[in-house]
Formats: C-alpha cells, structure tokens, sequence
C-alpha cells in the first residue's frame, strides 16, 4: 500500500507465458519485456487487479448503471451511460456536447450567457466541462435510479462527496446545481475514480474502456465549432 492506504500501482505481463507475472516496479516489467515477442503488459492500479487479468478475468462491469463522464479545456464534453446485466451490458447511450449546450440552459447565474461560459472555461480550464459532464449525466439518468459516476478528474467526486472543499465561486455553483439534480430527480449516485489513459492491452479492463470512449467523445465535440 502506498501512504494514505491508497493501493501500489503494479504492471501486469499476460504473454507469453515464459514472462507472465506481476511486477512491482516499471523497470522490473521492462527488463522482462524487452526484446520478447508478442510481449502484452501495462500498468493497473492494483495487484487486484493485475491477479484478475492472469486469471483472464479482467476487470468487468457489476450489473448496475453507469455513467462514464469526462471533458476537457477545449470545452468538450463526453457521457456514456451504461445498463449492466448479468451477462453484458443492455444498454449503452453516448452524449458529446459542449458546455454551451449544458450550461446554456442550467439556470446557473454564473453560466447564464455565452460570454460568462467562456470565460469560465477559459479561467477554470478543464474543470468547467468536468463537471458539465456530471451535470449532464445526471440530467440523463433515469429518476429514482441508483447510479455509479466513473470519471477521471477527482474534483468530481470528491467535490460532490464533500472531501475537496469549493472554492472557486463558479465551481461552487455547479457543484450546488449537481447536487440539487440528484435531489430533485431521487438520485442514489456512487463515485469512482479511474485513471486515465489507463490501457487494455494486457487485458480486459471495462472501466478503463469505457472512459476512453466518453475522452474520445469529449474531444471531437471540442474540436467542433463553436
């Protein structure tokens, strides 16, 4: 465990098998990859999770609802929402928009004119579409629903859950509005944290899928014109 109880990030080799293992360190890992053929390794955050990619199990959605959000400085926003069964996913719904189009219409005094939105997004970089993600996705969400965030900025939890104190006046509003969704709408919401640009190369890792897919998404609506 790192300090603070957080898990060690470990790197997983899942061929060939003269190599499969887990290894501590990045330098470990690439000593017994270098040069090897057909080698297949990345990095994970746990050694969970590395077991389970030996045993060819990966990292698999529980059955349950989902909403993958994430954006960035160019104010592009990407949600995908995912119903889970027992066997796969039932559903899967993407969104890629814009915090224009979110705020546009939220009723957030900061955010109530293009101008202001911006501007935001100018001073608050990624962060503003971060949670316009959020916002979105709870919009999005069926009423009354149990619902799982994924996201990769830890701001969003942990603003939401109360651990980060706001301070930005802007942000404070959005989280406010973030949280009187899930109040109006009956919203039972659990966060998780997944790093980004995490890999699946060595294995099936669905949370790390689907957060590249709502990443992608967020930047070809970034890239459209505004």
């Amino acid at each position: 465990m790192r300090a603070g109880g957080r898990p060690r990030k470990v790197y997983v080799v899942t061929a060939p098998a003269s190599i499969r293992g887990i290894y501590d360190t990045w330098d470990a890992c690439r000593a017994a990859v270098s040069g090897v053929a057909g080698a297949r390794y990345q990095g994970v955050t746990n050694r969970a999770v590395a077991e389970a990619m030996l045993r060819g199990e990966g990292l698999r959605l529980e059955p349950g609802a989902y909403a993958f959000v994430d954006g960035n400085a160019m104010g592009g926003i990407g949600v995908v929402l995912v119903e889970q069964g027992e066997s796969g996913p039932v559903s899967v719904r993407e969104l890629a928009t814009a915090v224009y189009d979110v705020f546009g219409r939220a009723g957030i005094p900061s955010l109530d004119t293009r101008a202001k939105i911006t501007a935001a997004t100018d001073s608050l970089q990624n962060i503003l579409a971060e949670l316009g993600a959020l916002y979105a996705a709870l919009k999005e969400a069926a009423p009354g629903s149990a619902l799982t965030v994924v996201h990769d900025y830890e701001g969003v939890g942990a603003w939401l859950e109360g651990r980060w104190k706001v301070k930005n006046p802007i942000v404070a509003e959005v989280v406010a509005a973030c949280r009187a969704l899930i109040d109006t709408r009956g919203l039972r919401v659990g966060f998780r944290h997944q790093r980004g640009h995490e890999s699946t190369f060595a294995g099936r890792n669905d949370f790390a899928a689907y957060n590249a897919r709502a990443d992608k998404l967020a930047t070809d609506a970034g890239l459209r014109p505004a």
